[in-house]
């Protein structure tokens, strides 16, 4: 306890308003993107949860199963935040178009192939995470439609890559604020059928997403147009470094999702009601968690950028005072919710009795996601020092071989539920921000070297 007492007070003594200043500026329309998404994630789950926990657990099946799908185009579009931003640092706008045409190349070629191998496999994919008919079918219904927006969604997340790079956020955050907005009266109308539209029940949240990720990407198109070019820059070492970037933290991402949605198998083999509790408070801490992702996201341009100026020692410091910010921050709402969990869970549950068996795993989770957000941002400093393949091993070895199969034994084989699999992610969290940390700390001047600084 006096080792972390120290190194807080320390960290502390050492900000300077400027630097605090820089993490905001950089992260605030970052999270503000992520909010934005994780209100439209919440307005979903409020209104399927009208329908009933058979539709909530089938739209959690579906959308899961696409975040599978989609999470490794974040590896792209983190190998194309870290590239501008070095170029960034070390003073070559003329190397931003590289970055981004190699990044919407790839991330465009890669998600029509997947949507088409989706849609030829809707069953295959579905089925395995519910031994209900009716639960299954909702899930392959949300899927054939939010399936459709990939290609869309991973322009988006190139696009947002390069702005983050360049240190301007918000000409991402102007575009996907109005985006939800769209998405949530889409959403309204495709759900229970209004304004002329079909009723479609949970599958018109799906719909609804796709149409209004195609409008948000086509104007990101266009307002990033005057960087948009065919013929660029070398095309062979740059292309090369953005794989070496972005491949690990794509298979690291895919590896992560893969266990997310073994975990909601986990859940699916308690019971339903489970996978309806883990459909909600997903959802709901990931107020907490999106936010943490703008910081780490944040963290990911300050180190690479300053790395390009060859400032090791700035670039060494800035995961510690983005911690401190994350916790002021990020900790206002888990203490909220804490203390006040029958009321954020009674506006997305109208059954009493899986309202009351919600309420302590969302009090773990609000202790868990703290050391989760940690673990994000070392995660995304690293990242941005090029230690991609270190990241991604550490997260992927924790996930599968501590979490998941402690969760699986204790939670369903002891039979000890949903209390179980929350406690062993507080466990598998603390671990996974500890070693990251160390890391950092102790090996930092080992892995920053001459050919990395002047890349």
């Amino acid at each position: 306890m006096k080792v972390f007492k120290h190194f807080f007070l320390k960290e502390y003594n050492t900000m300077v308003n400027t630097d605090t200043k820089r993490i905001l500026t950089l992260s605030l329309p970052i999270m503000g993107g992520m909010v934005s998404q994780n209100i439209l994630n919440l307005v979903d789950t409020l209104m399927i949860g009208q329908i009933g926990p058979l539709a909530l657990a089938g739209s959690g099946i579906g959308a899961f199963i696409f975040f599978v799908l989609f999470v490794g185009f974040t590896g792209i579009s983190s190998g194309v935040q870290t590239m501008v931003a070095r170029f960034k640092g070390t003073n070559r706008p003329e190397h931003y178009p590289i970055a981004l045409m190699l990044g919407l190349w790839v991330s465009i070629g890669l998600a029509i192939c997947i949507t088409i191998f989706t849609l030829a496999f809707l069953h295959e994919l579905t089925a395995p995470f519910s031994t209900s008919s009716d639960v299954t079918q909702i899930g392959k219904d949300y899927l054939s439609f939010r399936i459709i927006g990939l290609t869309f969604f991973a322009i988006c997340l190139v696009i947002r890559g390069f702005w983050n790079g360049v240190s301007d956020p918000m000409r991402y955050l102007k575009v996907i604020i109005g985006i939800h907005v769209m998405n949530i009266i889409l959403n309204y109308a495709f759900i229970f059928g209004h304004f002329g539209a079909p009723e479609l029940g949970a599958a018109g949240a799906g719909l609804a997403s796709s149409i209004a990720l195609a409008m948000g990407a086509m104007i990101y198109l266009i307002d990033i147009r005057s960087f948009l070019r065919w013929r660029i820059g070398p095309i062979q070492p740059n292309g090369r470094w953005l794989a070496e970037l972005s491949i690990p933290m794509a298979l690291q991402q895919i590896i992560f999702a893969a266990g997310v949605t073994g975990f909601y198998w986990i859940l699916g083999q308690i019971s339903t009601d489970a996978m309806a509790i883990g459909n909600v408070l997903v959802n709901i801490i990931l107020v907490a968690i999106l936010p943490g992702v703008g910081l780490g996201m944040a963290t990911m341009t300050l180190v690479s950028e300053s790395l390009g100026k060859n400032d090791g020692a700035q670039a060494f410091h800035w995961p510690n005072k983005v911690l401190l910010v994350s916790i002021v921050m990020i900790g206002t709402f888990s203490t909220l919710a804490f203390a006040f969990p029958d009321l954020i869970l009674r506006p997305f549950m109208t059954d009493l009795d899986l309202l009351e068996q919600s309420i302590l795993p969302l009090r773990l989770d609000c202790v868990g996601v703290m050391f989760e957000v940690g673990a994000i941002i070392f995660m995304n400093a690293l990242n941005g020092a090029d230690q991609t393949k270190l990241v991604a091993w550490v997260s992927s070895l924790l996930h599968w071989g501590f979490y998941l199969p402690l969760a699986y034994y204790f939670g369903v084989t002891l039979g000890h539920g949903i209390l179980a699999v929350w406690s062993i992610y507080i466990i598998f969290q603390f671990i996974q921000l500890a070693l990251f940390m160390l890391y950092w700390r102790l090996r930092f001047h080992h892995f920053i070297h001459p050919q990395l600084l002047t890349k």
